[in-house]
């Protein structure tokens, strides 16, 4: 690749992750060689808005940036399909607690309401 590209670096294994693209419903992993690598999406996001880099990064974290112009998507005819579940875990019980059916509601709307908007798929 001829950019300059930024990675997210897994915290725990100090893994690079790989970029997944997907071609004719075919799923292609990509080692990426990056100049720059975090653990944190927000952190590369700021750097690819400062530096004009190129990253792969969830929808729903550029989403924002996409909006105001900060950043402009490419190679979307490559882009996933691949659906990344957000779990709500909590142990197994009888009776949940009020905080706990409170906070799963939450996070029930909340991704009703991105999803309504095109934050998430």
């Amino acid at each position: 690749m001829q950019h300059r590209c930024v990675s997210f670096i897994f915290q725990q294994t100090r893994r690079v992750a790989k970029w997944k693209f997907e071609l004719d419903g075919k799923a292609i992993n990509f080692s990426v060689d990056s100049y720059l690598q975090f653990d944190n999406s927000e952190v590369i996001l700021e750097a690819v808005i400062q530096r004009a880099d190129v990253v792969q990064l969830p929808k729903f974290i550029v989403a924002q940036a996409i909006a105001r112009g900060d950043v402009q998507p490419i190679l979307q005819s490559y882009a996933t399909q691949l659906r990344l579940p957000i779990s709500v875990l909590y142990p197994q019980k009888r009776y949940l607690s009020a905080k706990v059916r409170v906070f799963v509601k939450f996070m029930t709307e909340l991704a009703a309401a991105l999803k309504r908007v095109d934050v998430v798929d």
